[in-house]
């Protein structure tokens, strides 16, 4: 081949990849290994501290891109060294951040991730004052043309109904990944009128079950998911219920899909959901797989991040389609 010919099948594919616009949570994780998760005045040894990229919206995009999709993330980060530092790896990662937004003097929302040896986790957060901030002037009219989805944490909720109301005109999935329960998000600035709204604009909703459990008052996740079908309008492909250990439920108004979480010794959960949701997005939005089908891989892609240190996955998606045919044989 020469090297016309090579350059152009390099262009050729970059063409054919589903593009994905993400928008939400953009931070910087200080995590620290101990111990145990310390107790109301009690102690943990610390094992040791990182500091690395993190943030749901982003954890989710570099878990997409390493399955092939070609991802542009937006959102807004402080030009302090935290959000330089951000950016920085978010490009090094393969992520476009064309339509990463930043705030001068502003302060990059970062966390303090707290693990335990058996996979359990707490996270601390510093909002600092730009994530939640991103505006519908902040980008361009024409942003979503071309793309094949839009995910979003509802961080930055104006921008995330605007993307969202023009994501249901061009008829492109839209993806809400209710991440944090409504009561967290209010704290965050974020009204539960405005997840009201984008519960009507998505074409799936994702959650765990706290999420669900504080809309409805149920606490069993099938009546929970029955109860969102009957009180809210039903999205095109319904609700998804997390579980963790338990693996997940997908009610779309009409079936119930359910994969068990897959056999694993977690080493840290932090970046699951995140994984999940890419798995989800690349399995239904990316490459049209059927519900259970997508549901399970959505599910190996959340486990095989429970065996690496951090938030960010490095699986690929063979080494996700490799741990399925392990465990089911096909």
């Amino acid at each position: 081949m020469s090297v016309k010919e090579h350059v152009m099948s390099v262009k050729e594919l970059a063409m054919s990849k589903p593009k994905v616009l993400s928008l939400g949570a953009l931070a910087m994780d200080i995590v620290i290994s101990g111990s145990a998760l310390p107790q109301n005045d009690g102690f943990a040894l610390i094992q040791s501290e990182l500091l690395t990229p993190g943030g749901s919206a982003a954890n989710m995009s570099v878990a997409l891109g390493l399955m092939g999709a070609e991802v542009y993330q937006t959102g807004k980060i402080g030009d302090d060294s935290l959000g330089r530092a951000f950016r920085a790896d978010l490009v090094l990662q393969g992520i476009n951040a064309d339509y990463l937004a930043e705030k001068a003097g502003g302060v990059t929302l970062h966390t303090y991730v707290l693990t335990a040896p058996d996979g359990q986790h707490c996270i601390l957060a510093n909002l600092g004052d730009c994530v939640t901030n991103l505006e519908p002037e902040d980008l361009p009219d024409g942003i979503l043309t071309g793309f094949s989805c839009f995910y979003t944490d509802m961080f930055s909720p104006r921008a995330s109904l605007w993307l969202g109301q023009k994501a249901l005109e061009l008829k492109i999935p839209v993806v809400y990944n209710m991440q944090c329960a409504p009561s967290f998000m209010a704290m965050c600035g974020v009204e539960r009128r405005l997840i009201s709204e984008m519960l009507g604009l998505a074409t799936v909703v994702v959650s765990g079950r706290d999420g669900y459990f504080e809309l409805t008052g149920e606490t069993d996740e099938r009546a929970a998911l029955a109860a969102m079908i009957a009180g809210y309008k039903c999205p095109p492909d319904g609700f998804i219920c997390t579980v963790g250990g338990k693996g997940a439920l997908w009610h779309n108004g009409r079936d119930i899909e359910t994969v068990p979480a897959f056999p694993v010794s977690p080493r840290d959960t932090t970046g699951a959901g995140d994984c999940f949701s890419a798995g989800l997005i690349f399995s239904r939005y990316c490459d049209a797989r059927p519900m259970g089908e997508a549901l399970r891989l959505a599910c190996a892609s959340a486990a095989l991040k429970c065996l690496e240190p951090g938030p960010r996955t490095k699986a690929s998606l063979s080494a996700i389609e490799t741990l399925i045919k392990e465990v089911y044989g096909e």
